[in-house]
């Protein structure tokens, strides 16, 4: 075989080879893309709520949920005693003590930590108050309004003072309350009886 044929012979087969590569390359890129690894679903678990019967598909929303019912509100800003039923709430309150409100109400100027209590307000200027009192049909814009009044009707007031036994309907208002206690015995002077005639 001459040096031509030779030559003629490799660049056929170079030419085979890439067409070959363009082959593969088309058929490539009409592929779909790779299916993501599938993971195994367990049957879904449903945890119902045995006080009003609502299900919720983790134990922790459950958890969460049940604090409706008994008022457990575990977390409590060490600023200033409010307690909150999630740790999501009690962060966004403590916004409050920087002074960062970054959501505004257009109408009156006020201000919010967050656009849920913003959405809230807007409400009551439209007058749109959805919750309202089975016993004396008051209304309120928020649920949680509606709970503590209703509370007031029924005289709910499970958390005492250890000091003077008044009682509250929050642990909220008793740990406030509780701070005047502490103030009032900084403020007052021991007693000193003072020596007549002398």
């Amino acid at each position: 075989m001459n040096e031509k044929m030779e030559n003629a012979l490799i660049n056929e087969q170079a030419v085979e080879e890439v067409i070959i590569k363009c082959e593969v390359i088309e058929i490539s890129d009409e592929e779909e893309q790779p299916k993501k690894k599938r993971t195994r679903k367990k049957a879904a678990t449903i945890h119902p709520c045995e006080v009003c019967e609502k299900t919720f598909q983790t134990g922790y929303e459950l958890k969460k949920h049940q604090r409706t019912h008994t008022g457990e509100r575990p977390y409590m800003c060490t600023t200033c005693g409010k307690t909150y039923t999630q740790l999501g709430h009690l962060s966004i309150h403590q916004l409050s003590h920087k002074g960062i409100k970054n959501f505004n109400c257009i109408e009156c100027g006020s201000s919010f930590y967050r656009k849920a209590d913003l959405d809230r307000h807007e409400k009551a200027h439209k007058g749109i108050k959805p919750h309202t009192c089975e016993i004396c049909s008051k209304s309120f814009t928020q649920k949680n309004n509606l709970v503590m009044h209703v509370k007031m009707h029924i005289g709910d007031r499970r958390y005492e003072c250890d000091v003077c036994k008044k009682r509250f309907m929050t642990r909220s208002k008793l740990t406030l309350h509780s701070k005047r206690h502490d103030k009032d015995k900084k403020c007052k002077p021991d007693f000193v009886p003072h020596i007549l005639g002398s």
